[in-house]
């Protein structure tokens, strides 16, 4: 069984968008809201592997610096122990 689809006439076809995909009256030059961030003065090296813990605030730099750099998110060499630090697990 299959039914006719019939566009709403009340609607925009466009609904405000230009071919390119922008709104209307909206700018594709988004430089002045992101800050240029310089990884490497900051002690992150993107070709090298990382021992940040998955989802700490120190691999998502790494991830940043990494797409920065048209890297490769992952190194195979990056720490994949989601476990907690040694110090901080309880001996059985």
């Amino acid at each position: 069984m299959s039914y006719p689809l019939e566009a709403d006439s009340d609607l925009d076809d466009d609904a405000g968008l230009r071919e390119d995909g922008f709104l209307v009256g909206e700018s594709d030059d988004f430089s002045d809201e992101y800050e240029d961030v310089n990884f490497e003065a900051i002690g992150v090296h993107p070709q090298e592997p990382t021992k940040a813990k998955p989802g700490s605030e120190e691999k998502v730099l790494m991830l940043a610096a990494r797409y920065a750099a048209g890297m490769p998110l992952w190194h195979n060499d990056d720490c994949t122990d989601h476990g907690p630090a040694r110090d901080q697990r309880i001996d059985a």
